[in-house]
């Protein structure tokens, strides 16, 4: 079957992607729609501001995916020109404050810039999805210990007092009398509690590989992509992250303190990951047998019922040793 021609990009386009200050500019736009946004159309109606709103946060999410459109189309230098010239400019409109530029510059700048850099070796694909997962498990790590050194209390009660603002609004608007309620609340913050700095680091994961993915098909689609051309189906994370998850796991049932709060949501991050991997190999197996509504099916479950998560930690754990999609036979087959 013949390729379909690479597709010229729009004159815009081309004008944005091709200087670095259009493309900062651009950047820095994503990156504050969803701040500027909703305050600027704040006296319209309330859908109005809703659909700003929901506007504002999917371009920021997909800020990440336009760093690695423009590594992959300028170059390495080109685009750490261009994410520098961005943290600048979110310092400065900050009021010259420098953790907005130094989160721009590593988490939305050079963590994609690196990912999609990776893209153009042997196995491009798979060496994305780890570097995002290191970075941003780091990340997140950093900051948490971060602010607890600050505030001089430990991790799990940063996280609590991160929180408490939020249930604090939530039992107030319960009537004393609901004791039931009050008591599925409290359960409720305490599991966030527990989970949320795992939770966190696995969403953005997802958001970020998603973007390198999306990235990648863009430009192939306009012809400047040269790099790896594996299906996102086929990821991977290989032995030592099974390895790193086992030992999580009994970190997390077997350490105390600080120490337990990390392994619990590391083993958290890292079991999303080996999900991710299972869910690969059971819409893979799906494929080759020809169920596409079963994928459709498959989820949806995963959508409406979380418990369903868990048989494919265990699968995507399973395919790093016995790598069943090596196995499957040709869609149809």
């Amino acid at each position: 079957m013949q390729e379909q021609a690479p597709q010229a990009l729009p004159p815009v386009a081309s004008l944005l992607l091709t200087r670095r200050l259009p493309c900062a500019v651009l950047l820095l736009v994503m990156l504050s729609t969803a701040i500027w946004m909703p305050v600027l159309l704040q006296n319209m109606p309330s859908f109005v501001i809703v659909l700003a709103t929901l506007i504002g946060l999917s371009l920021h999410v997909l800020t990440p995916a336009l760093v690695a459109i423009i590594t992959l189309g300028g170059g390495i230098t080109f685009a750490t020109h261009v994410v520098v010239l961005t943290a600048i400019g979110a310092s400065v409109l900050s009021g010259f404050n420098l953790l907005p530029g130094l989160v721009t510059l590593t988490v939305y700048g050079l963590l994609p810039l690196l990912a999609a850099a990776s893209l153009l070796r042997q196995q491009g694909l798979q060496h994305s999805a780890r570097y995002l997962a290191a970075g941003l498990g780091l990340i997140v790590l950093v900051g948490l210990i971060a602010g607890a050194l600050i505030q001089d209390i430990g991790l799990r009660e940063f996280v609590s007092q991160l929180m408490s603002p939020m249930f604090t609004d939530a039992q107030k608007q319960v009537p004393p009398s609901e004791v039931e309620a009050l008591q599925m609340l409290g359960q409720a913050q305490q599991m966030m509690i527990s989970m949320l700095p795992g939770l966190v680091a696995l969403s953005m994961w997802f958001a970020w590989w998603g973007d390198i993915v999306l990235a990648r098909h863009f430009a192939s689609r306009y012809g400047f992509y040269r790099g790896d051309a594996s299906s996102p189906l086929d990821l991977s994370f290989g032995k030592p992250a099974a390895y790193l998850f086992l030992v999580l796991l009994l970190l997390a049932n077997l350490a105390t303190g600080d120490l337990q709060y990390v392994g619990i949501n590391a083993a958290i991050m890292v079991g999303g990951l080996m999900a991710a991997q299972g869910i690969a190999v059971g819409h893979s197996w799906l494929k080759a047998k020809g169920m596409m509504l079963s994928i459709s099916m498959m989820y949806l479950m995963l959508f409406i019922w979380s418990f369903m998560i868990v048989p494919f930690v265990i699968v995507g754990l399973m395919d790093i040793w016995f790598d069943y999609r090596r196995k499957m036979p040709a869609a149809g087959g």
